[in-house]
Formats: C-alpha cells, sequence, structure tokens
C-alpha cells in the first residue's frame, strides 16, 4: 500500500491501485466471468477456480476493515469462520467511503471514472449538494423529478455489463430498489432480506436454484457499518455483531459444500473511532462559511470545500490557525494529479464535484457541517479519510 512520505499528505496511505486494490479485484472477477476491464486484475489472485465455479460471488460486510478483522480475531472471536481460513490485505478506493466504495463494486469502474466521491456530494450542474445513495438533497428533500433520467445523468461505466451471464443483486432492505440504483449495472435479478439468516438463505437460493448456468451475484451487508456510526467501533455491540455475521457465514459455509461455488468476501472500507470532542462542525468555526460558495461536500473524514475565489487566502489562513490540529488542507488538484481516485478515463463531472480543497481529518478527529435546521450527525466510528484502517481492508476467497 503506497505510504505518502513527504509533502502535505505525509503519513497517510493511497489505495494500490496498480494490482492491490478493490478496482483490481473486480476486473478479475469480471475476467472470470468472461468480461472485459481496463484495469489490472489483482495480483496473486489465481482466476482458473473461479472461472470453472457455476457460481460466482463477492460479498461486501461493510465496514469491516481489516485492522477491525485482526483485532475481533486476537481477541478470540470469529472462530467458526472468520478464524478458520486464510485473509490477505486489499485496499479500498480514495475517498474510503461506502458512496465510493460500492460505486465501484456495482461497476467495476474506479472512482475517477465513476464521479462518486462522496456520501455527500455535489452537484454543481444541478447547484445542489446530495445525499447521493438516497436521491435527496442534503437536507432530505428530494433530489429530482420521479421522471429525470439519473443514468443518462450520472454517466456511470459499467465494466460489469460485459459480462454476459446471468446476474443478481442481493442486498439489504429496500436497496435493490433505490432509485439510485438504476445509474450503474443494470442487475437483472434482483433480491433482498431483512436479516443475516434472511441473507443467508437468499444467497443459497442463488446460488444453487439453476445448476450449470453460470452466474454472478453481489452479496452486501450494511449492518456492521451503521453500528459502529452508532457506537464506535470497540462497543460491545460490535463485537456481538462480528460474531453473529461469522456464524451466518458459517452456515452458508456449510450450506453450499459440494456446490459449484466460489465466494470473495471482503469490505468496502474500515473505520476509526473519533471522541465527540474531536469531531468539529466547520458551521460553527468563524469565518469558515463566509469563504465558501457552496456548502462543503465529502465524509466525516474528508470535506470538499468550494472556496470563494475572493477568499482562497482567508481560507487557508483561517483553516492553519482553527482547523490545523486536526486536518491537512490539500488541494483538490493535488488528488487528481497522483492518481488519488484511480485510473482509468476521468468522469467529465470529477473536478467539478471535487472540492477546490479537500480537508483530510488527522488520526482521531472528523469534520462535519450541519445545514441551518437540522441536529449536528456526530459518529463515534468515522472513515473516509486516508489513515490505514480506514484504507485497508480484508479478502476471503472460498472456493469449491
Amino acid at each position: 500500500m503506497p505510504h505518502v512520505e513527504h509533502g502535505p499528505l505525509a503519513g497517510n496511505y493511497l489505495p494500490d491501485y496498480d494490482g492491490g486494490s478493490t478496482v483490481n479485484l473486480m476486473a478479475s472477477l469480471i475476467a472470470a466471468r468472461g468480461g472485459t476491464s481496463v484495469h489490472a486484475r489483482l495480483d496473486g489472485l489465481d482466476i482458473a477456480p473461479l472461472q470453472q465455479a457455476d457460481t460466482l460471488l463477492y460479498m461486501v460486510l461493510d465496514g469491516l476493515g481489516l485492522h477491525q478483522l485482526r483485532r475481533h480475531l486476537d481477541q478470540g472471536h470469529g472462530t467458526r469462520f472468520f478464524a478458520r481460513h486464510p485473509h490477505r490485505r486489499l485496499t479500498t478506493v480514495f475517498p474510503a467511503t461506502t458512496a465510493a466504495a460500492v460505486t465501484t463494486f456495482d461497476t467495476g469502474a474506479s472512482p475517477a471514472e465513476h464521479g462518486i466521491l462522496s456520501w455527500y456530494l455535489h452537484l454543481p450542474d444541478l447547484g445542489v449538494l446530495s445525499t447521493v445513495l438516497r436521491t435527496t438533497s442534503r437536507i432530505g428533500a428530494p433530489l429530482l423529478p420521479e421522471d429525470f433520467d439519473l443514468r443518462a445523468y450520472y454517466r456511470v461505466p459499467s465494466y460489469v455489463e460485459s459480462m454476459d451471464v446471468h446476474r443478481g443483486l442481493l442486498s439489504y432492505g429496500d436497496i435493490p430498489e433505490v432509485p439510485f440504483g438504476q445509474v450503474g449495472t443494470r442487475w437483472s435479478d434482483r433480491r433482498s432480506y431483512l436479516d443475516l439468516p434472511g441473507m443467508v438463505d437468499t444467497v443459497e437460493a442463488f446460488a444453487t436454484e439453476a445448476p450449470g448456468q453460470k452466474r454472478f451475484g453481489y452479496v452486501y451487508w450494511p449492518r456492521y457499518d451503521g453500528l459502529c456510526h452508532e457506537h464506535g467501533i470497540h462497543h460491545e455491540e460490535i463485537t456481538a455483531h462480528f460474531e453473529e455475521i461469522d456464524v451466518a457465514l458459517a452456515d452458508l459455509e456449510q450450506r453450499l459444500q459440494g456446490k459449484s461455488v466460489a465466494l470473495c468476501i471482503l469490505a468496502d472500507h474500515g473505520l476509526i473511532d473519533v471522541d465527540a470532542r474531536n469531531c468539529i462542525d466547520v458551521a460553527t468555526v468563524e469565518g469558515f462559511m463566509d469563504c465558501l460558495a457552496a456548502a462543503p461536500g465529502g465524509d466525516q473524514r474528508q470535506l470538499n470545500c468550494f472556496v470563494r475565489p475572493r477568499a482562497e487566502a482567508q481560507f487557508k489562513a483561517l483553516v492553519e490557525r482553527e482547523l490545523g490540529h486536526a486536518c491537512v488542507c490539500v488541494p483538490g488538484q493535488m488528488l487528481l494529479d497522483i492518481g488519488a481516485f484511480g485510473p482509468g478515463q476521468a468522469h467529465p463531472e470529477l473536478a467539478r464535484r471535487l472540492g477546490d480543497y479537500v480537508l483530510l481529518c488527522k488520526p482521531g478527529y472528523s469534520l462535519i457541517h450541519t445545514p441551518p435546521g437540522l441536529e449536528p450527525m456526530v459518529m463515534p466510528g468515522s472513515h473516509g479519510g486516508m489513515s490505514a484502517p480506514e484504507i485497508e481492508i480484508p479478502l476471503y476467497v472460498i472456493t469449491p
């Protein structure tokens, strides 16, 4: 994993897009089902067993980063599945956040290509800050008219669609049917569940109901991440839920025994704990909003700031004086220049959606912006930054 040694990003980590990231894993999985991707395949992954399996699945456990997994294992948890199988280190994309990562899982495209950079995404051509995965504005109002062509607007490329096989999206609750779900890959088979037993039942049915048919499935479980946001990563409820996932995966493994099914299990990002006293609401920092042309976007560990040209010097001085202990201020163009968002042809809106300056949080800190009329949302478990616990994720590969 590339470690930044010099400059304002010194001490941070970049994804290993040269063969060690989720972009590369997706390229390998797509190749294993006969599809094509412009990206390099994952180093050290033999795709032959994946090609031979009738069903190829990848399961994303939201938030279960490599550092969290190894802490659970070191404490003696996860004995039914996680501790019984080897895993390897992988890196997610940047930003290390759900919106960017799951769009890569949906399509195989890098964030540079798909342009979905953060949970709160600035859409300058629409003049709005969006909660992009929910297709709402930042304050919860409907983002667009019901008949608006989201797919044509977002222009998200999909390498997954190059595969001529039966494709299934198996996900939690209403996720398979939310409007944003139509933006990337058109999954012909969409199924949902409400709990871990339901996930196991759904995956087993999808994987085994058509012997001999080549299938490709994307499985998603969000609750580990959600509980970390609520309680922090060290809370007893997190450990309890990890054990529940472990039991569910052991059950699934037993049910798939002897079946022609290959299963890759990984996360979309990791998290770190942030004390509430170290969560800074930039709306309360005197003079901060006066420097901006639009509300900031991003996530709690990286904030995209759109700065008024006449206030640029004032903004940089204010950030250094008031927030320098909590974050580093990086020009958005610098992140583009170093390839932080991955390889591939840049999305037409990439540079415009990226802040003029990006505030990257230091360890133990997070930044939020609370719009007028809303209550501050402080998350003890946070992500989106460039620390190793956020960027590094595990990968399990279980083959027939």
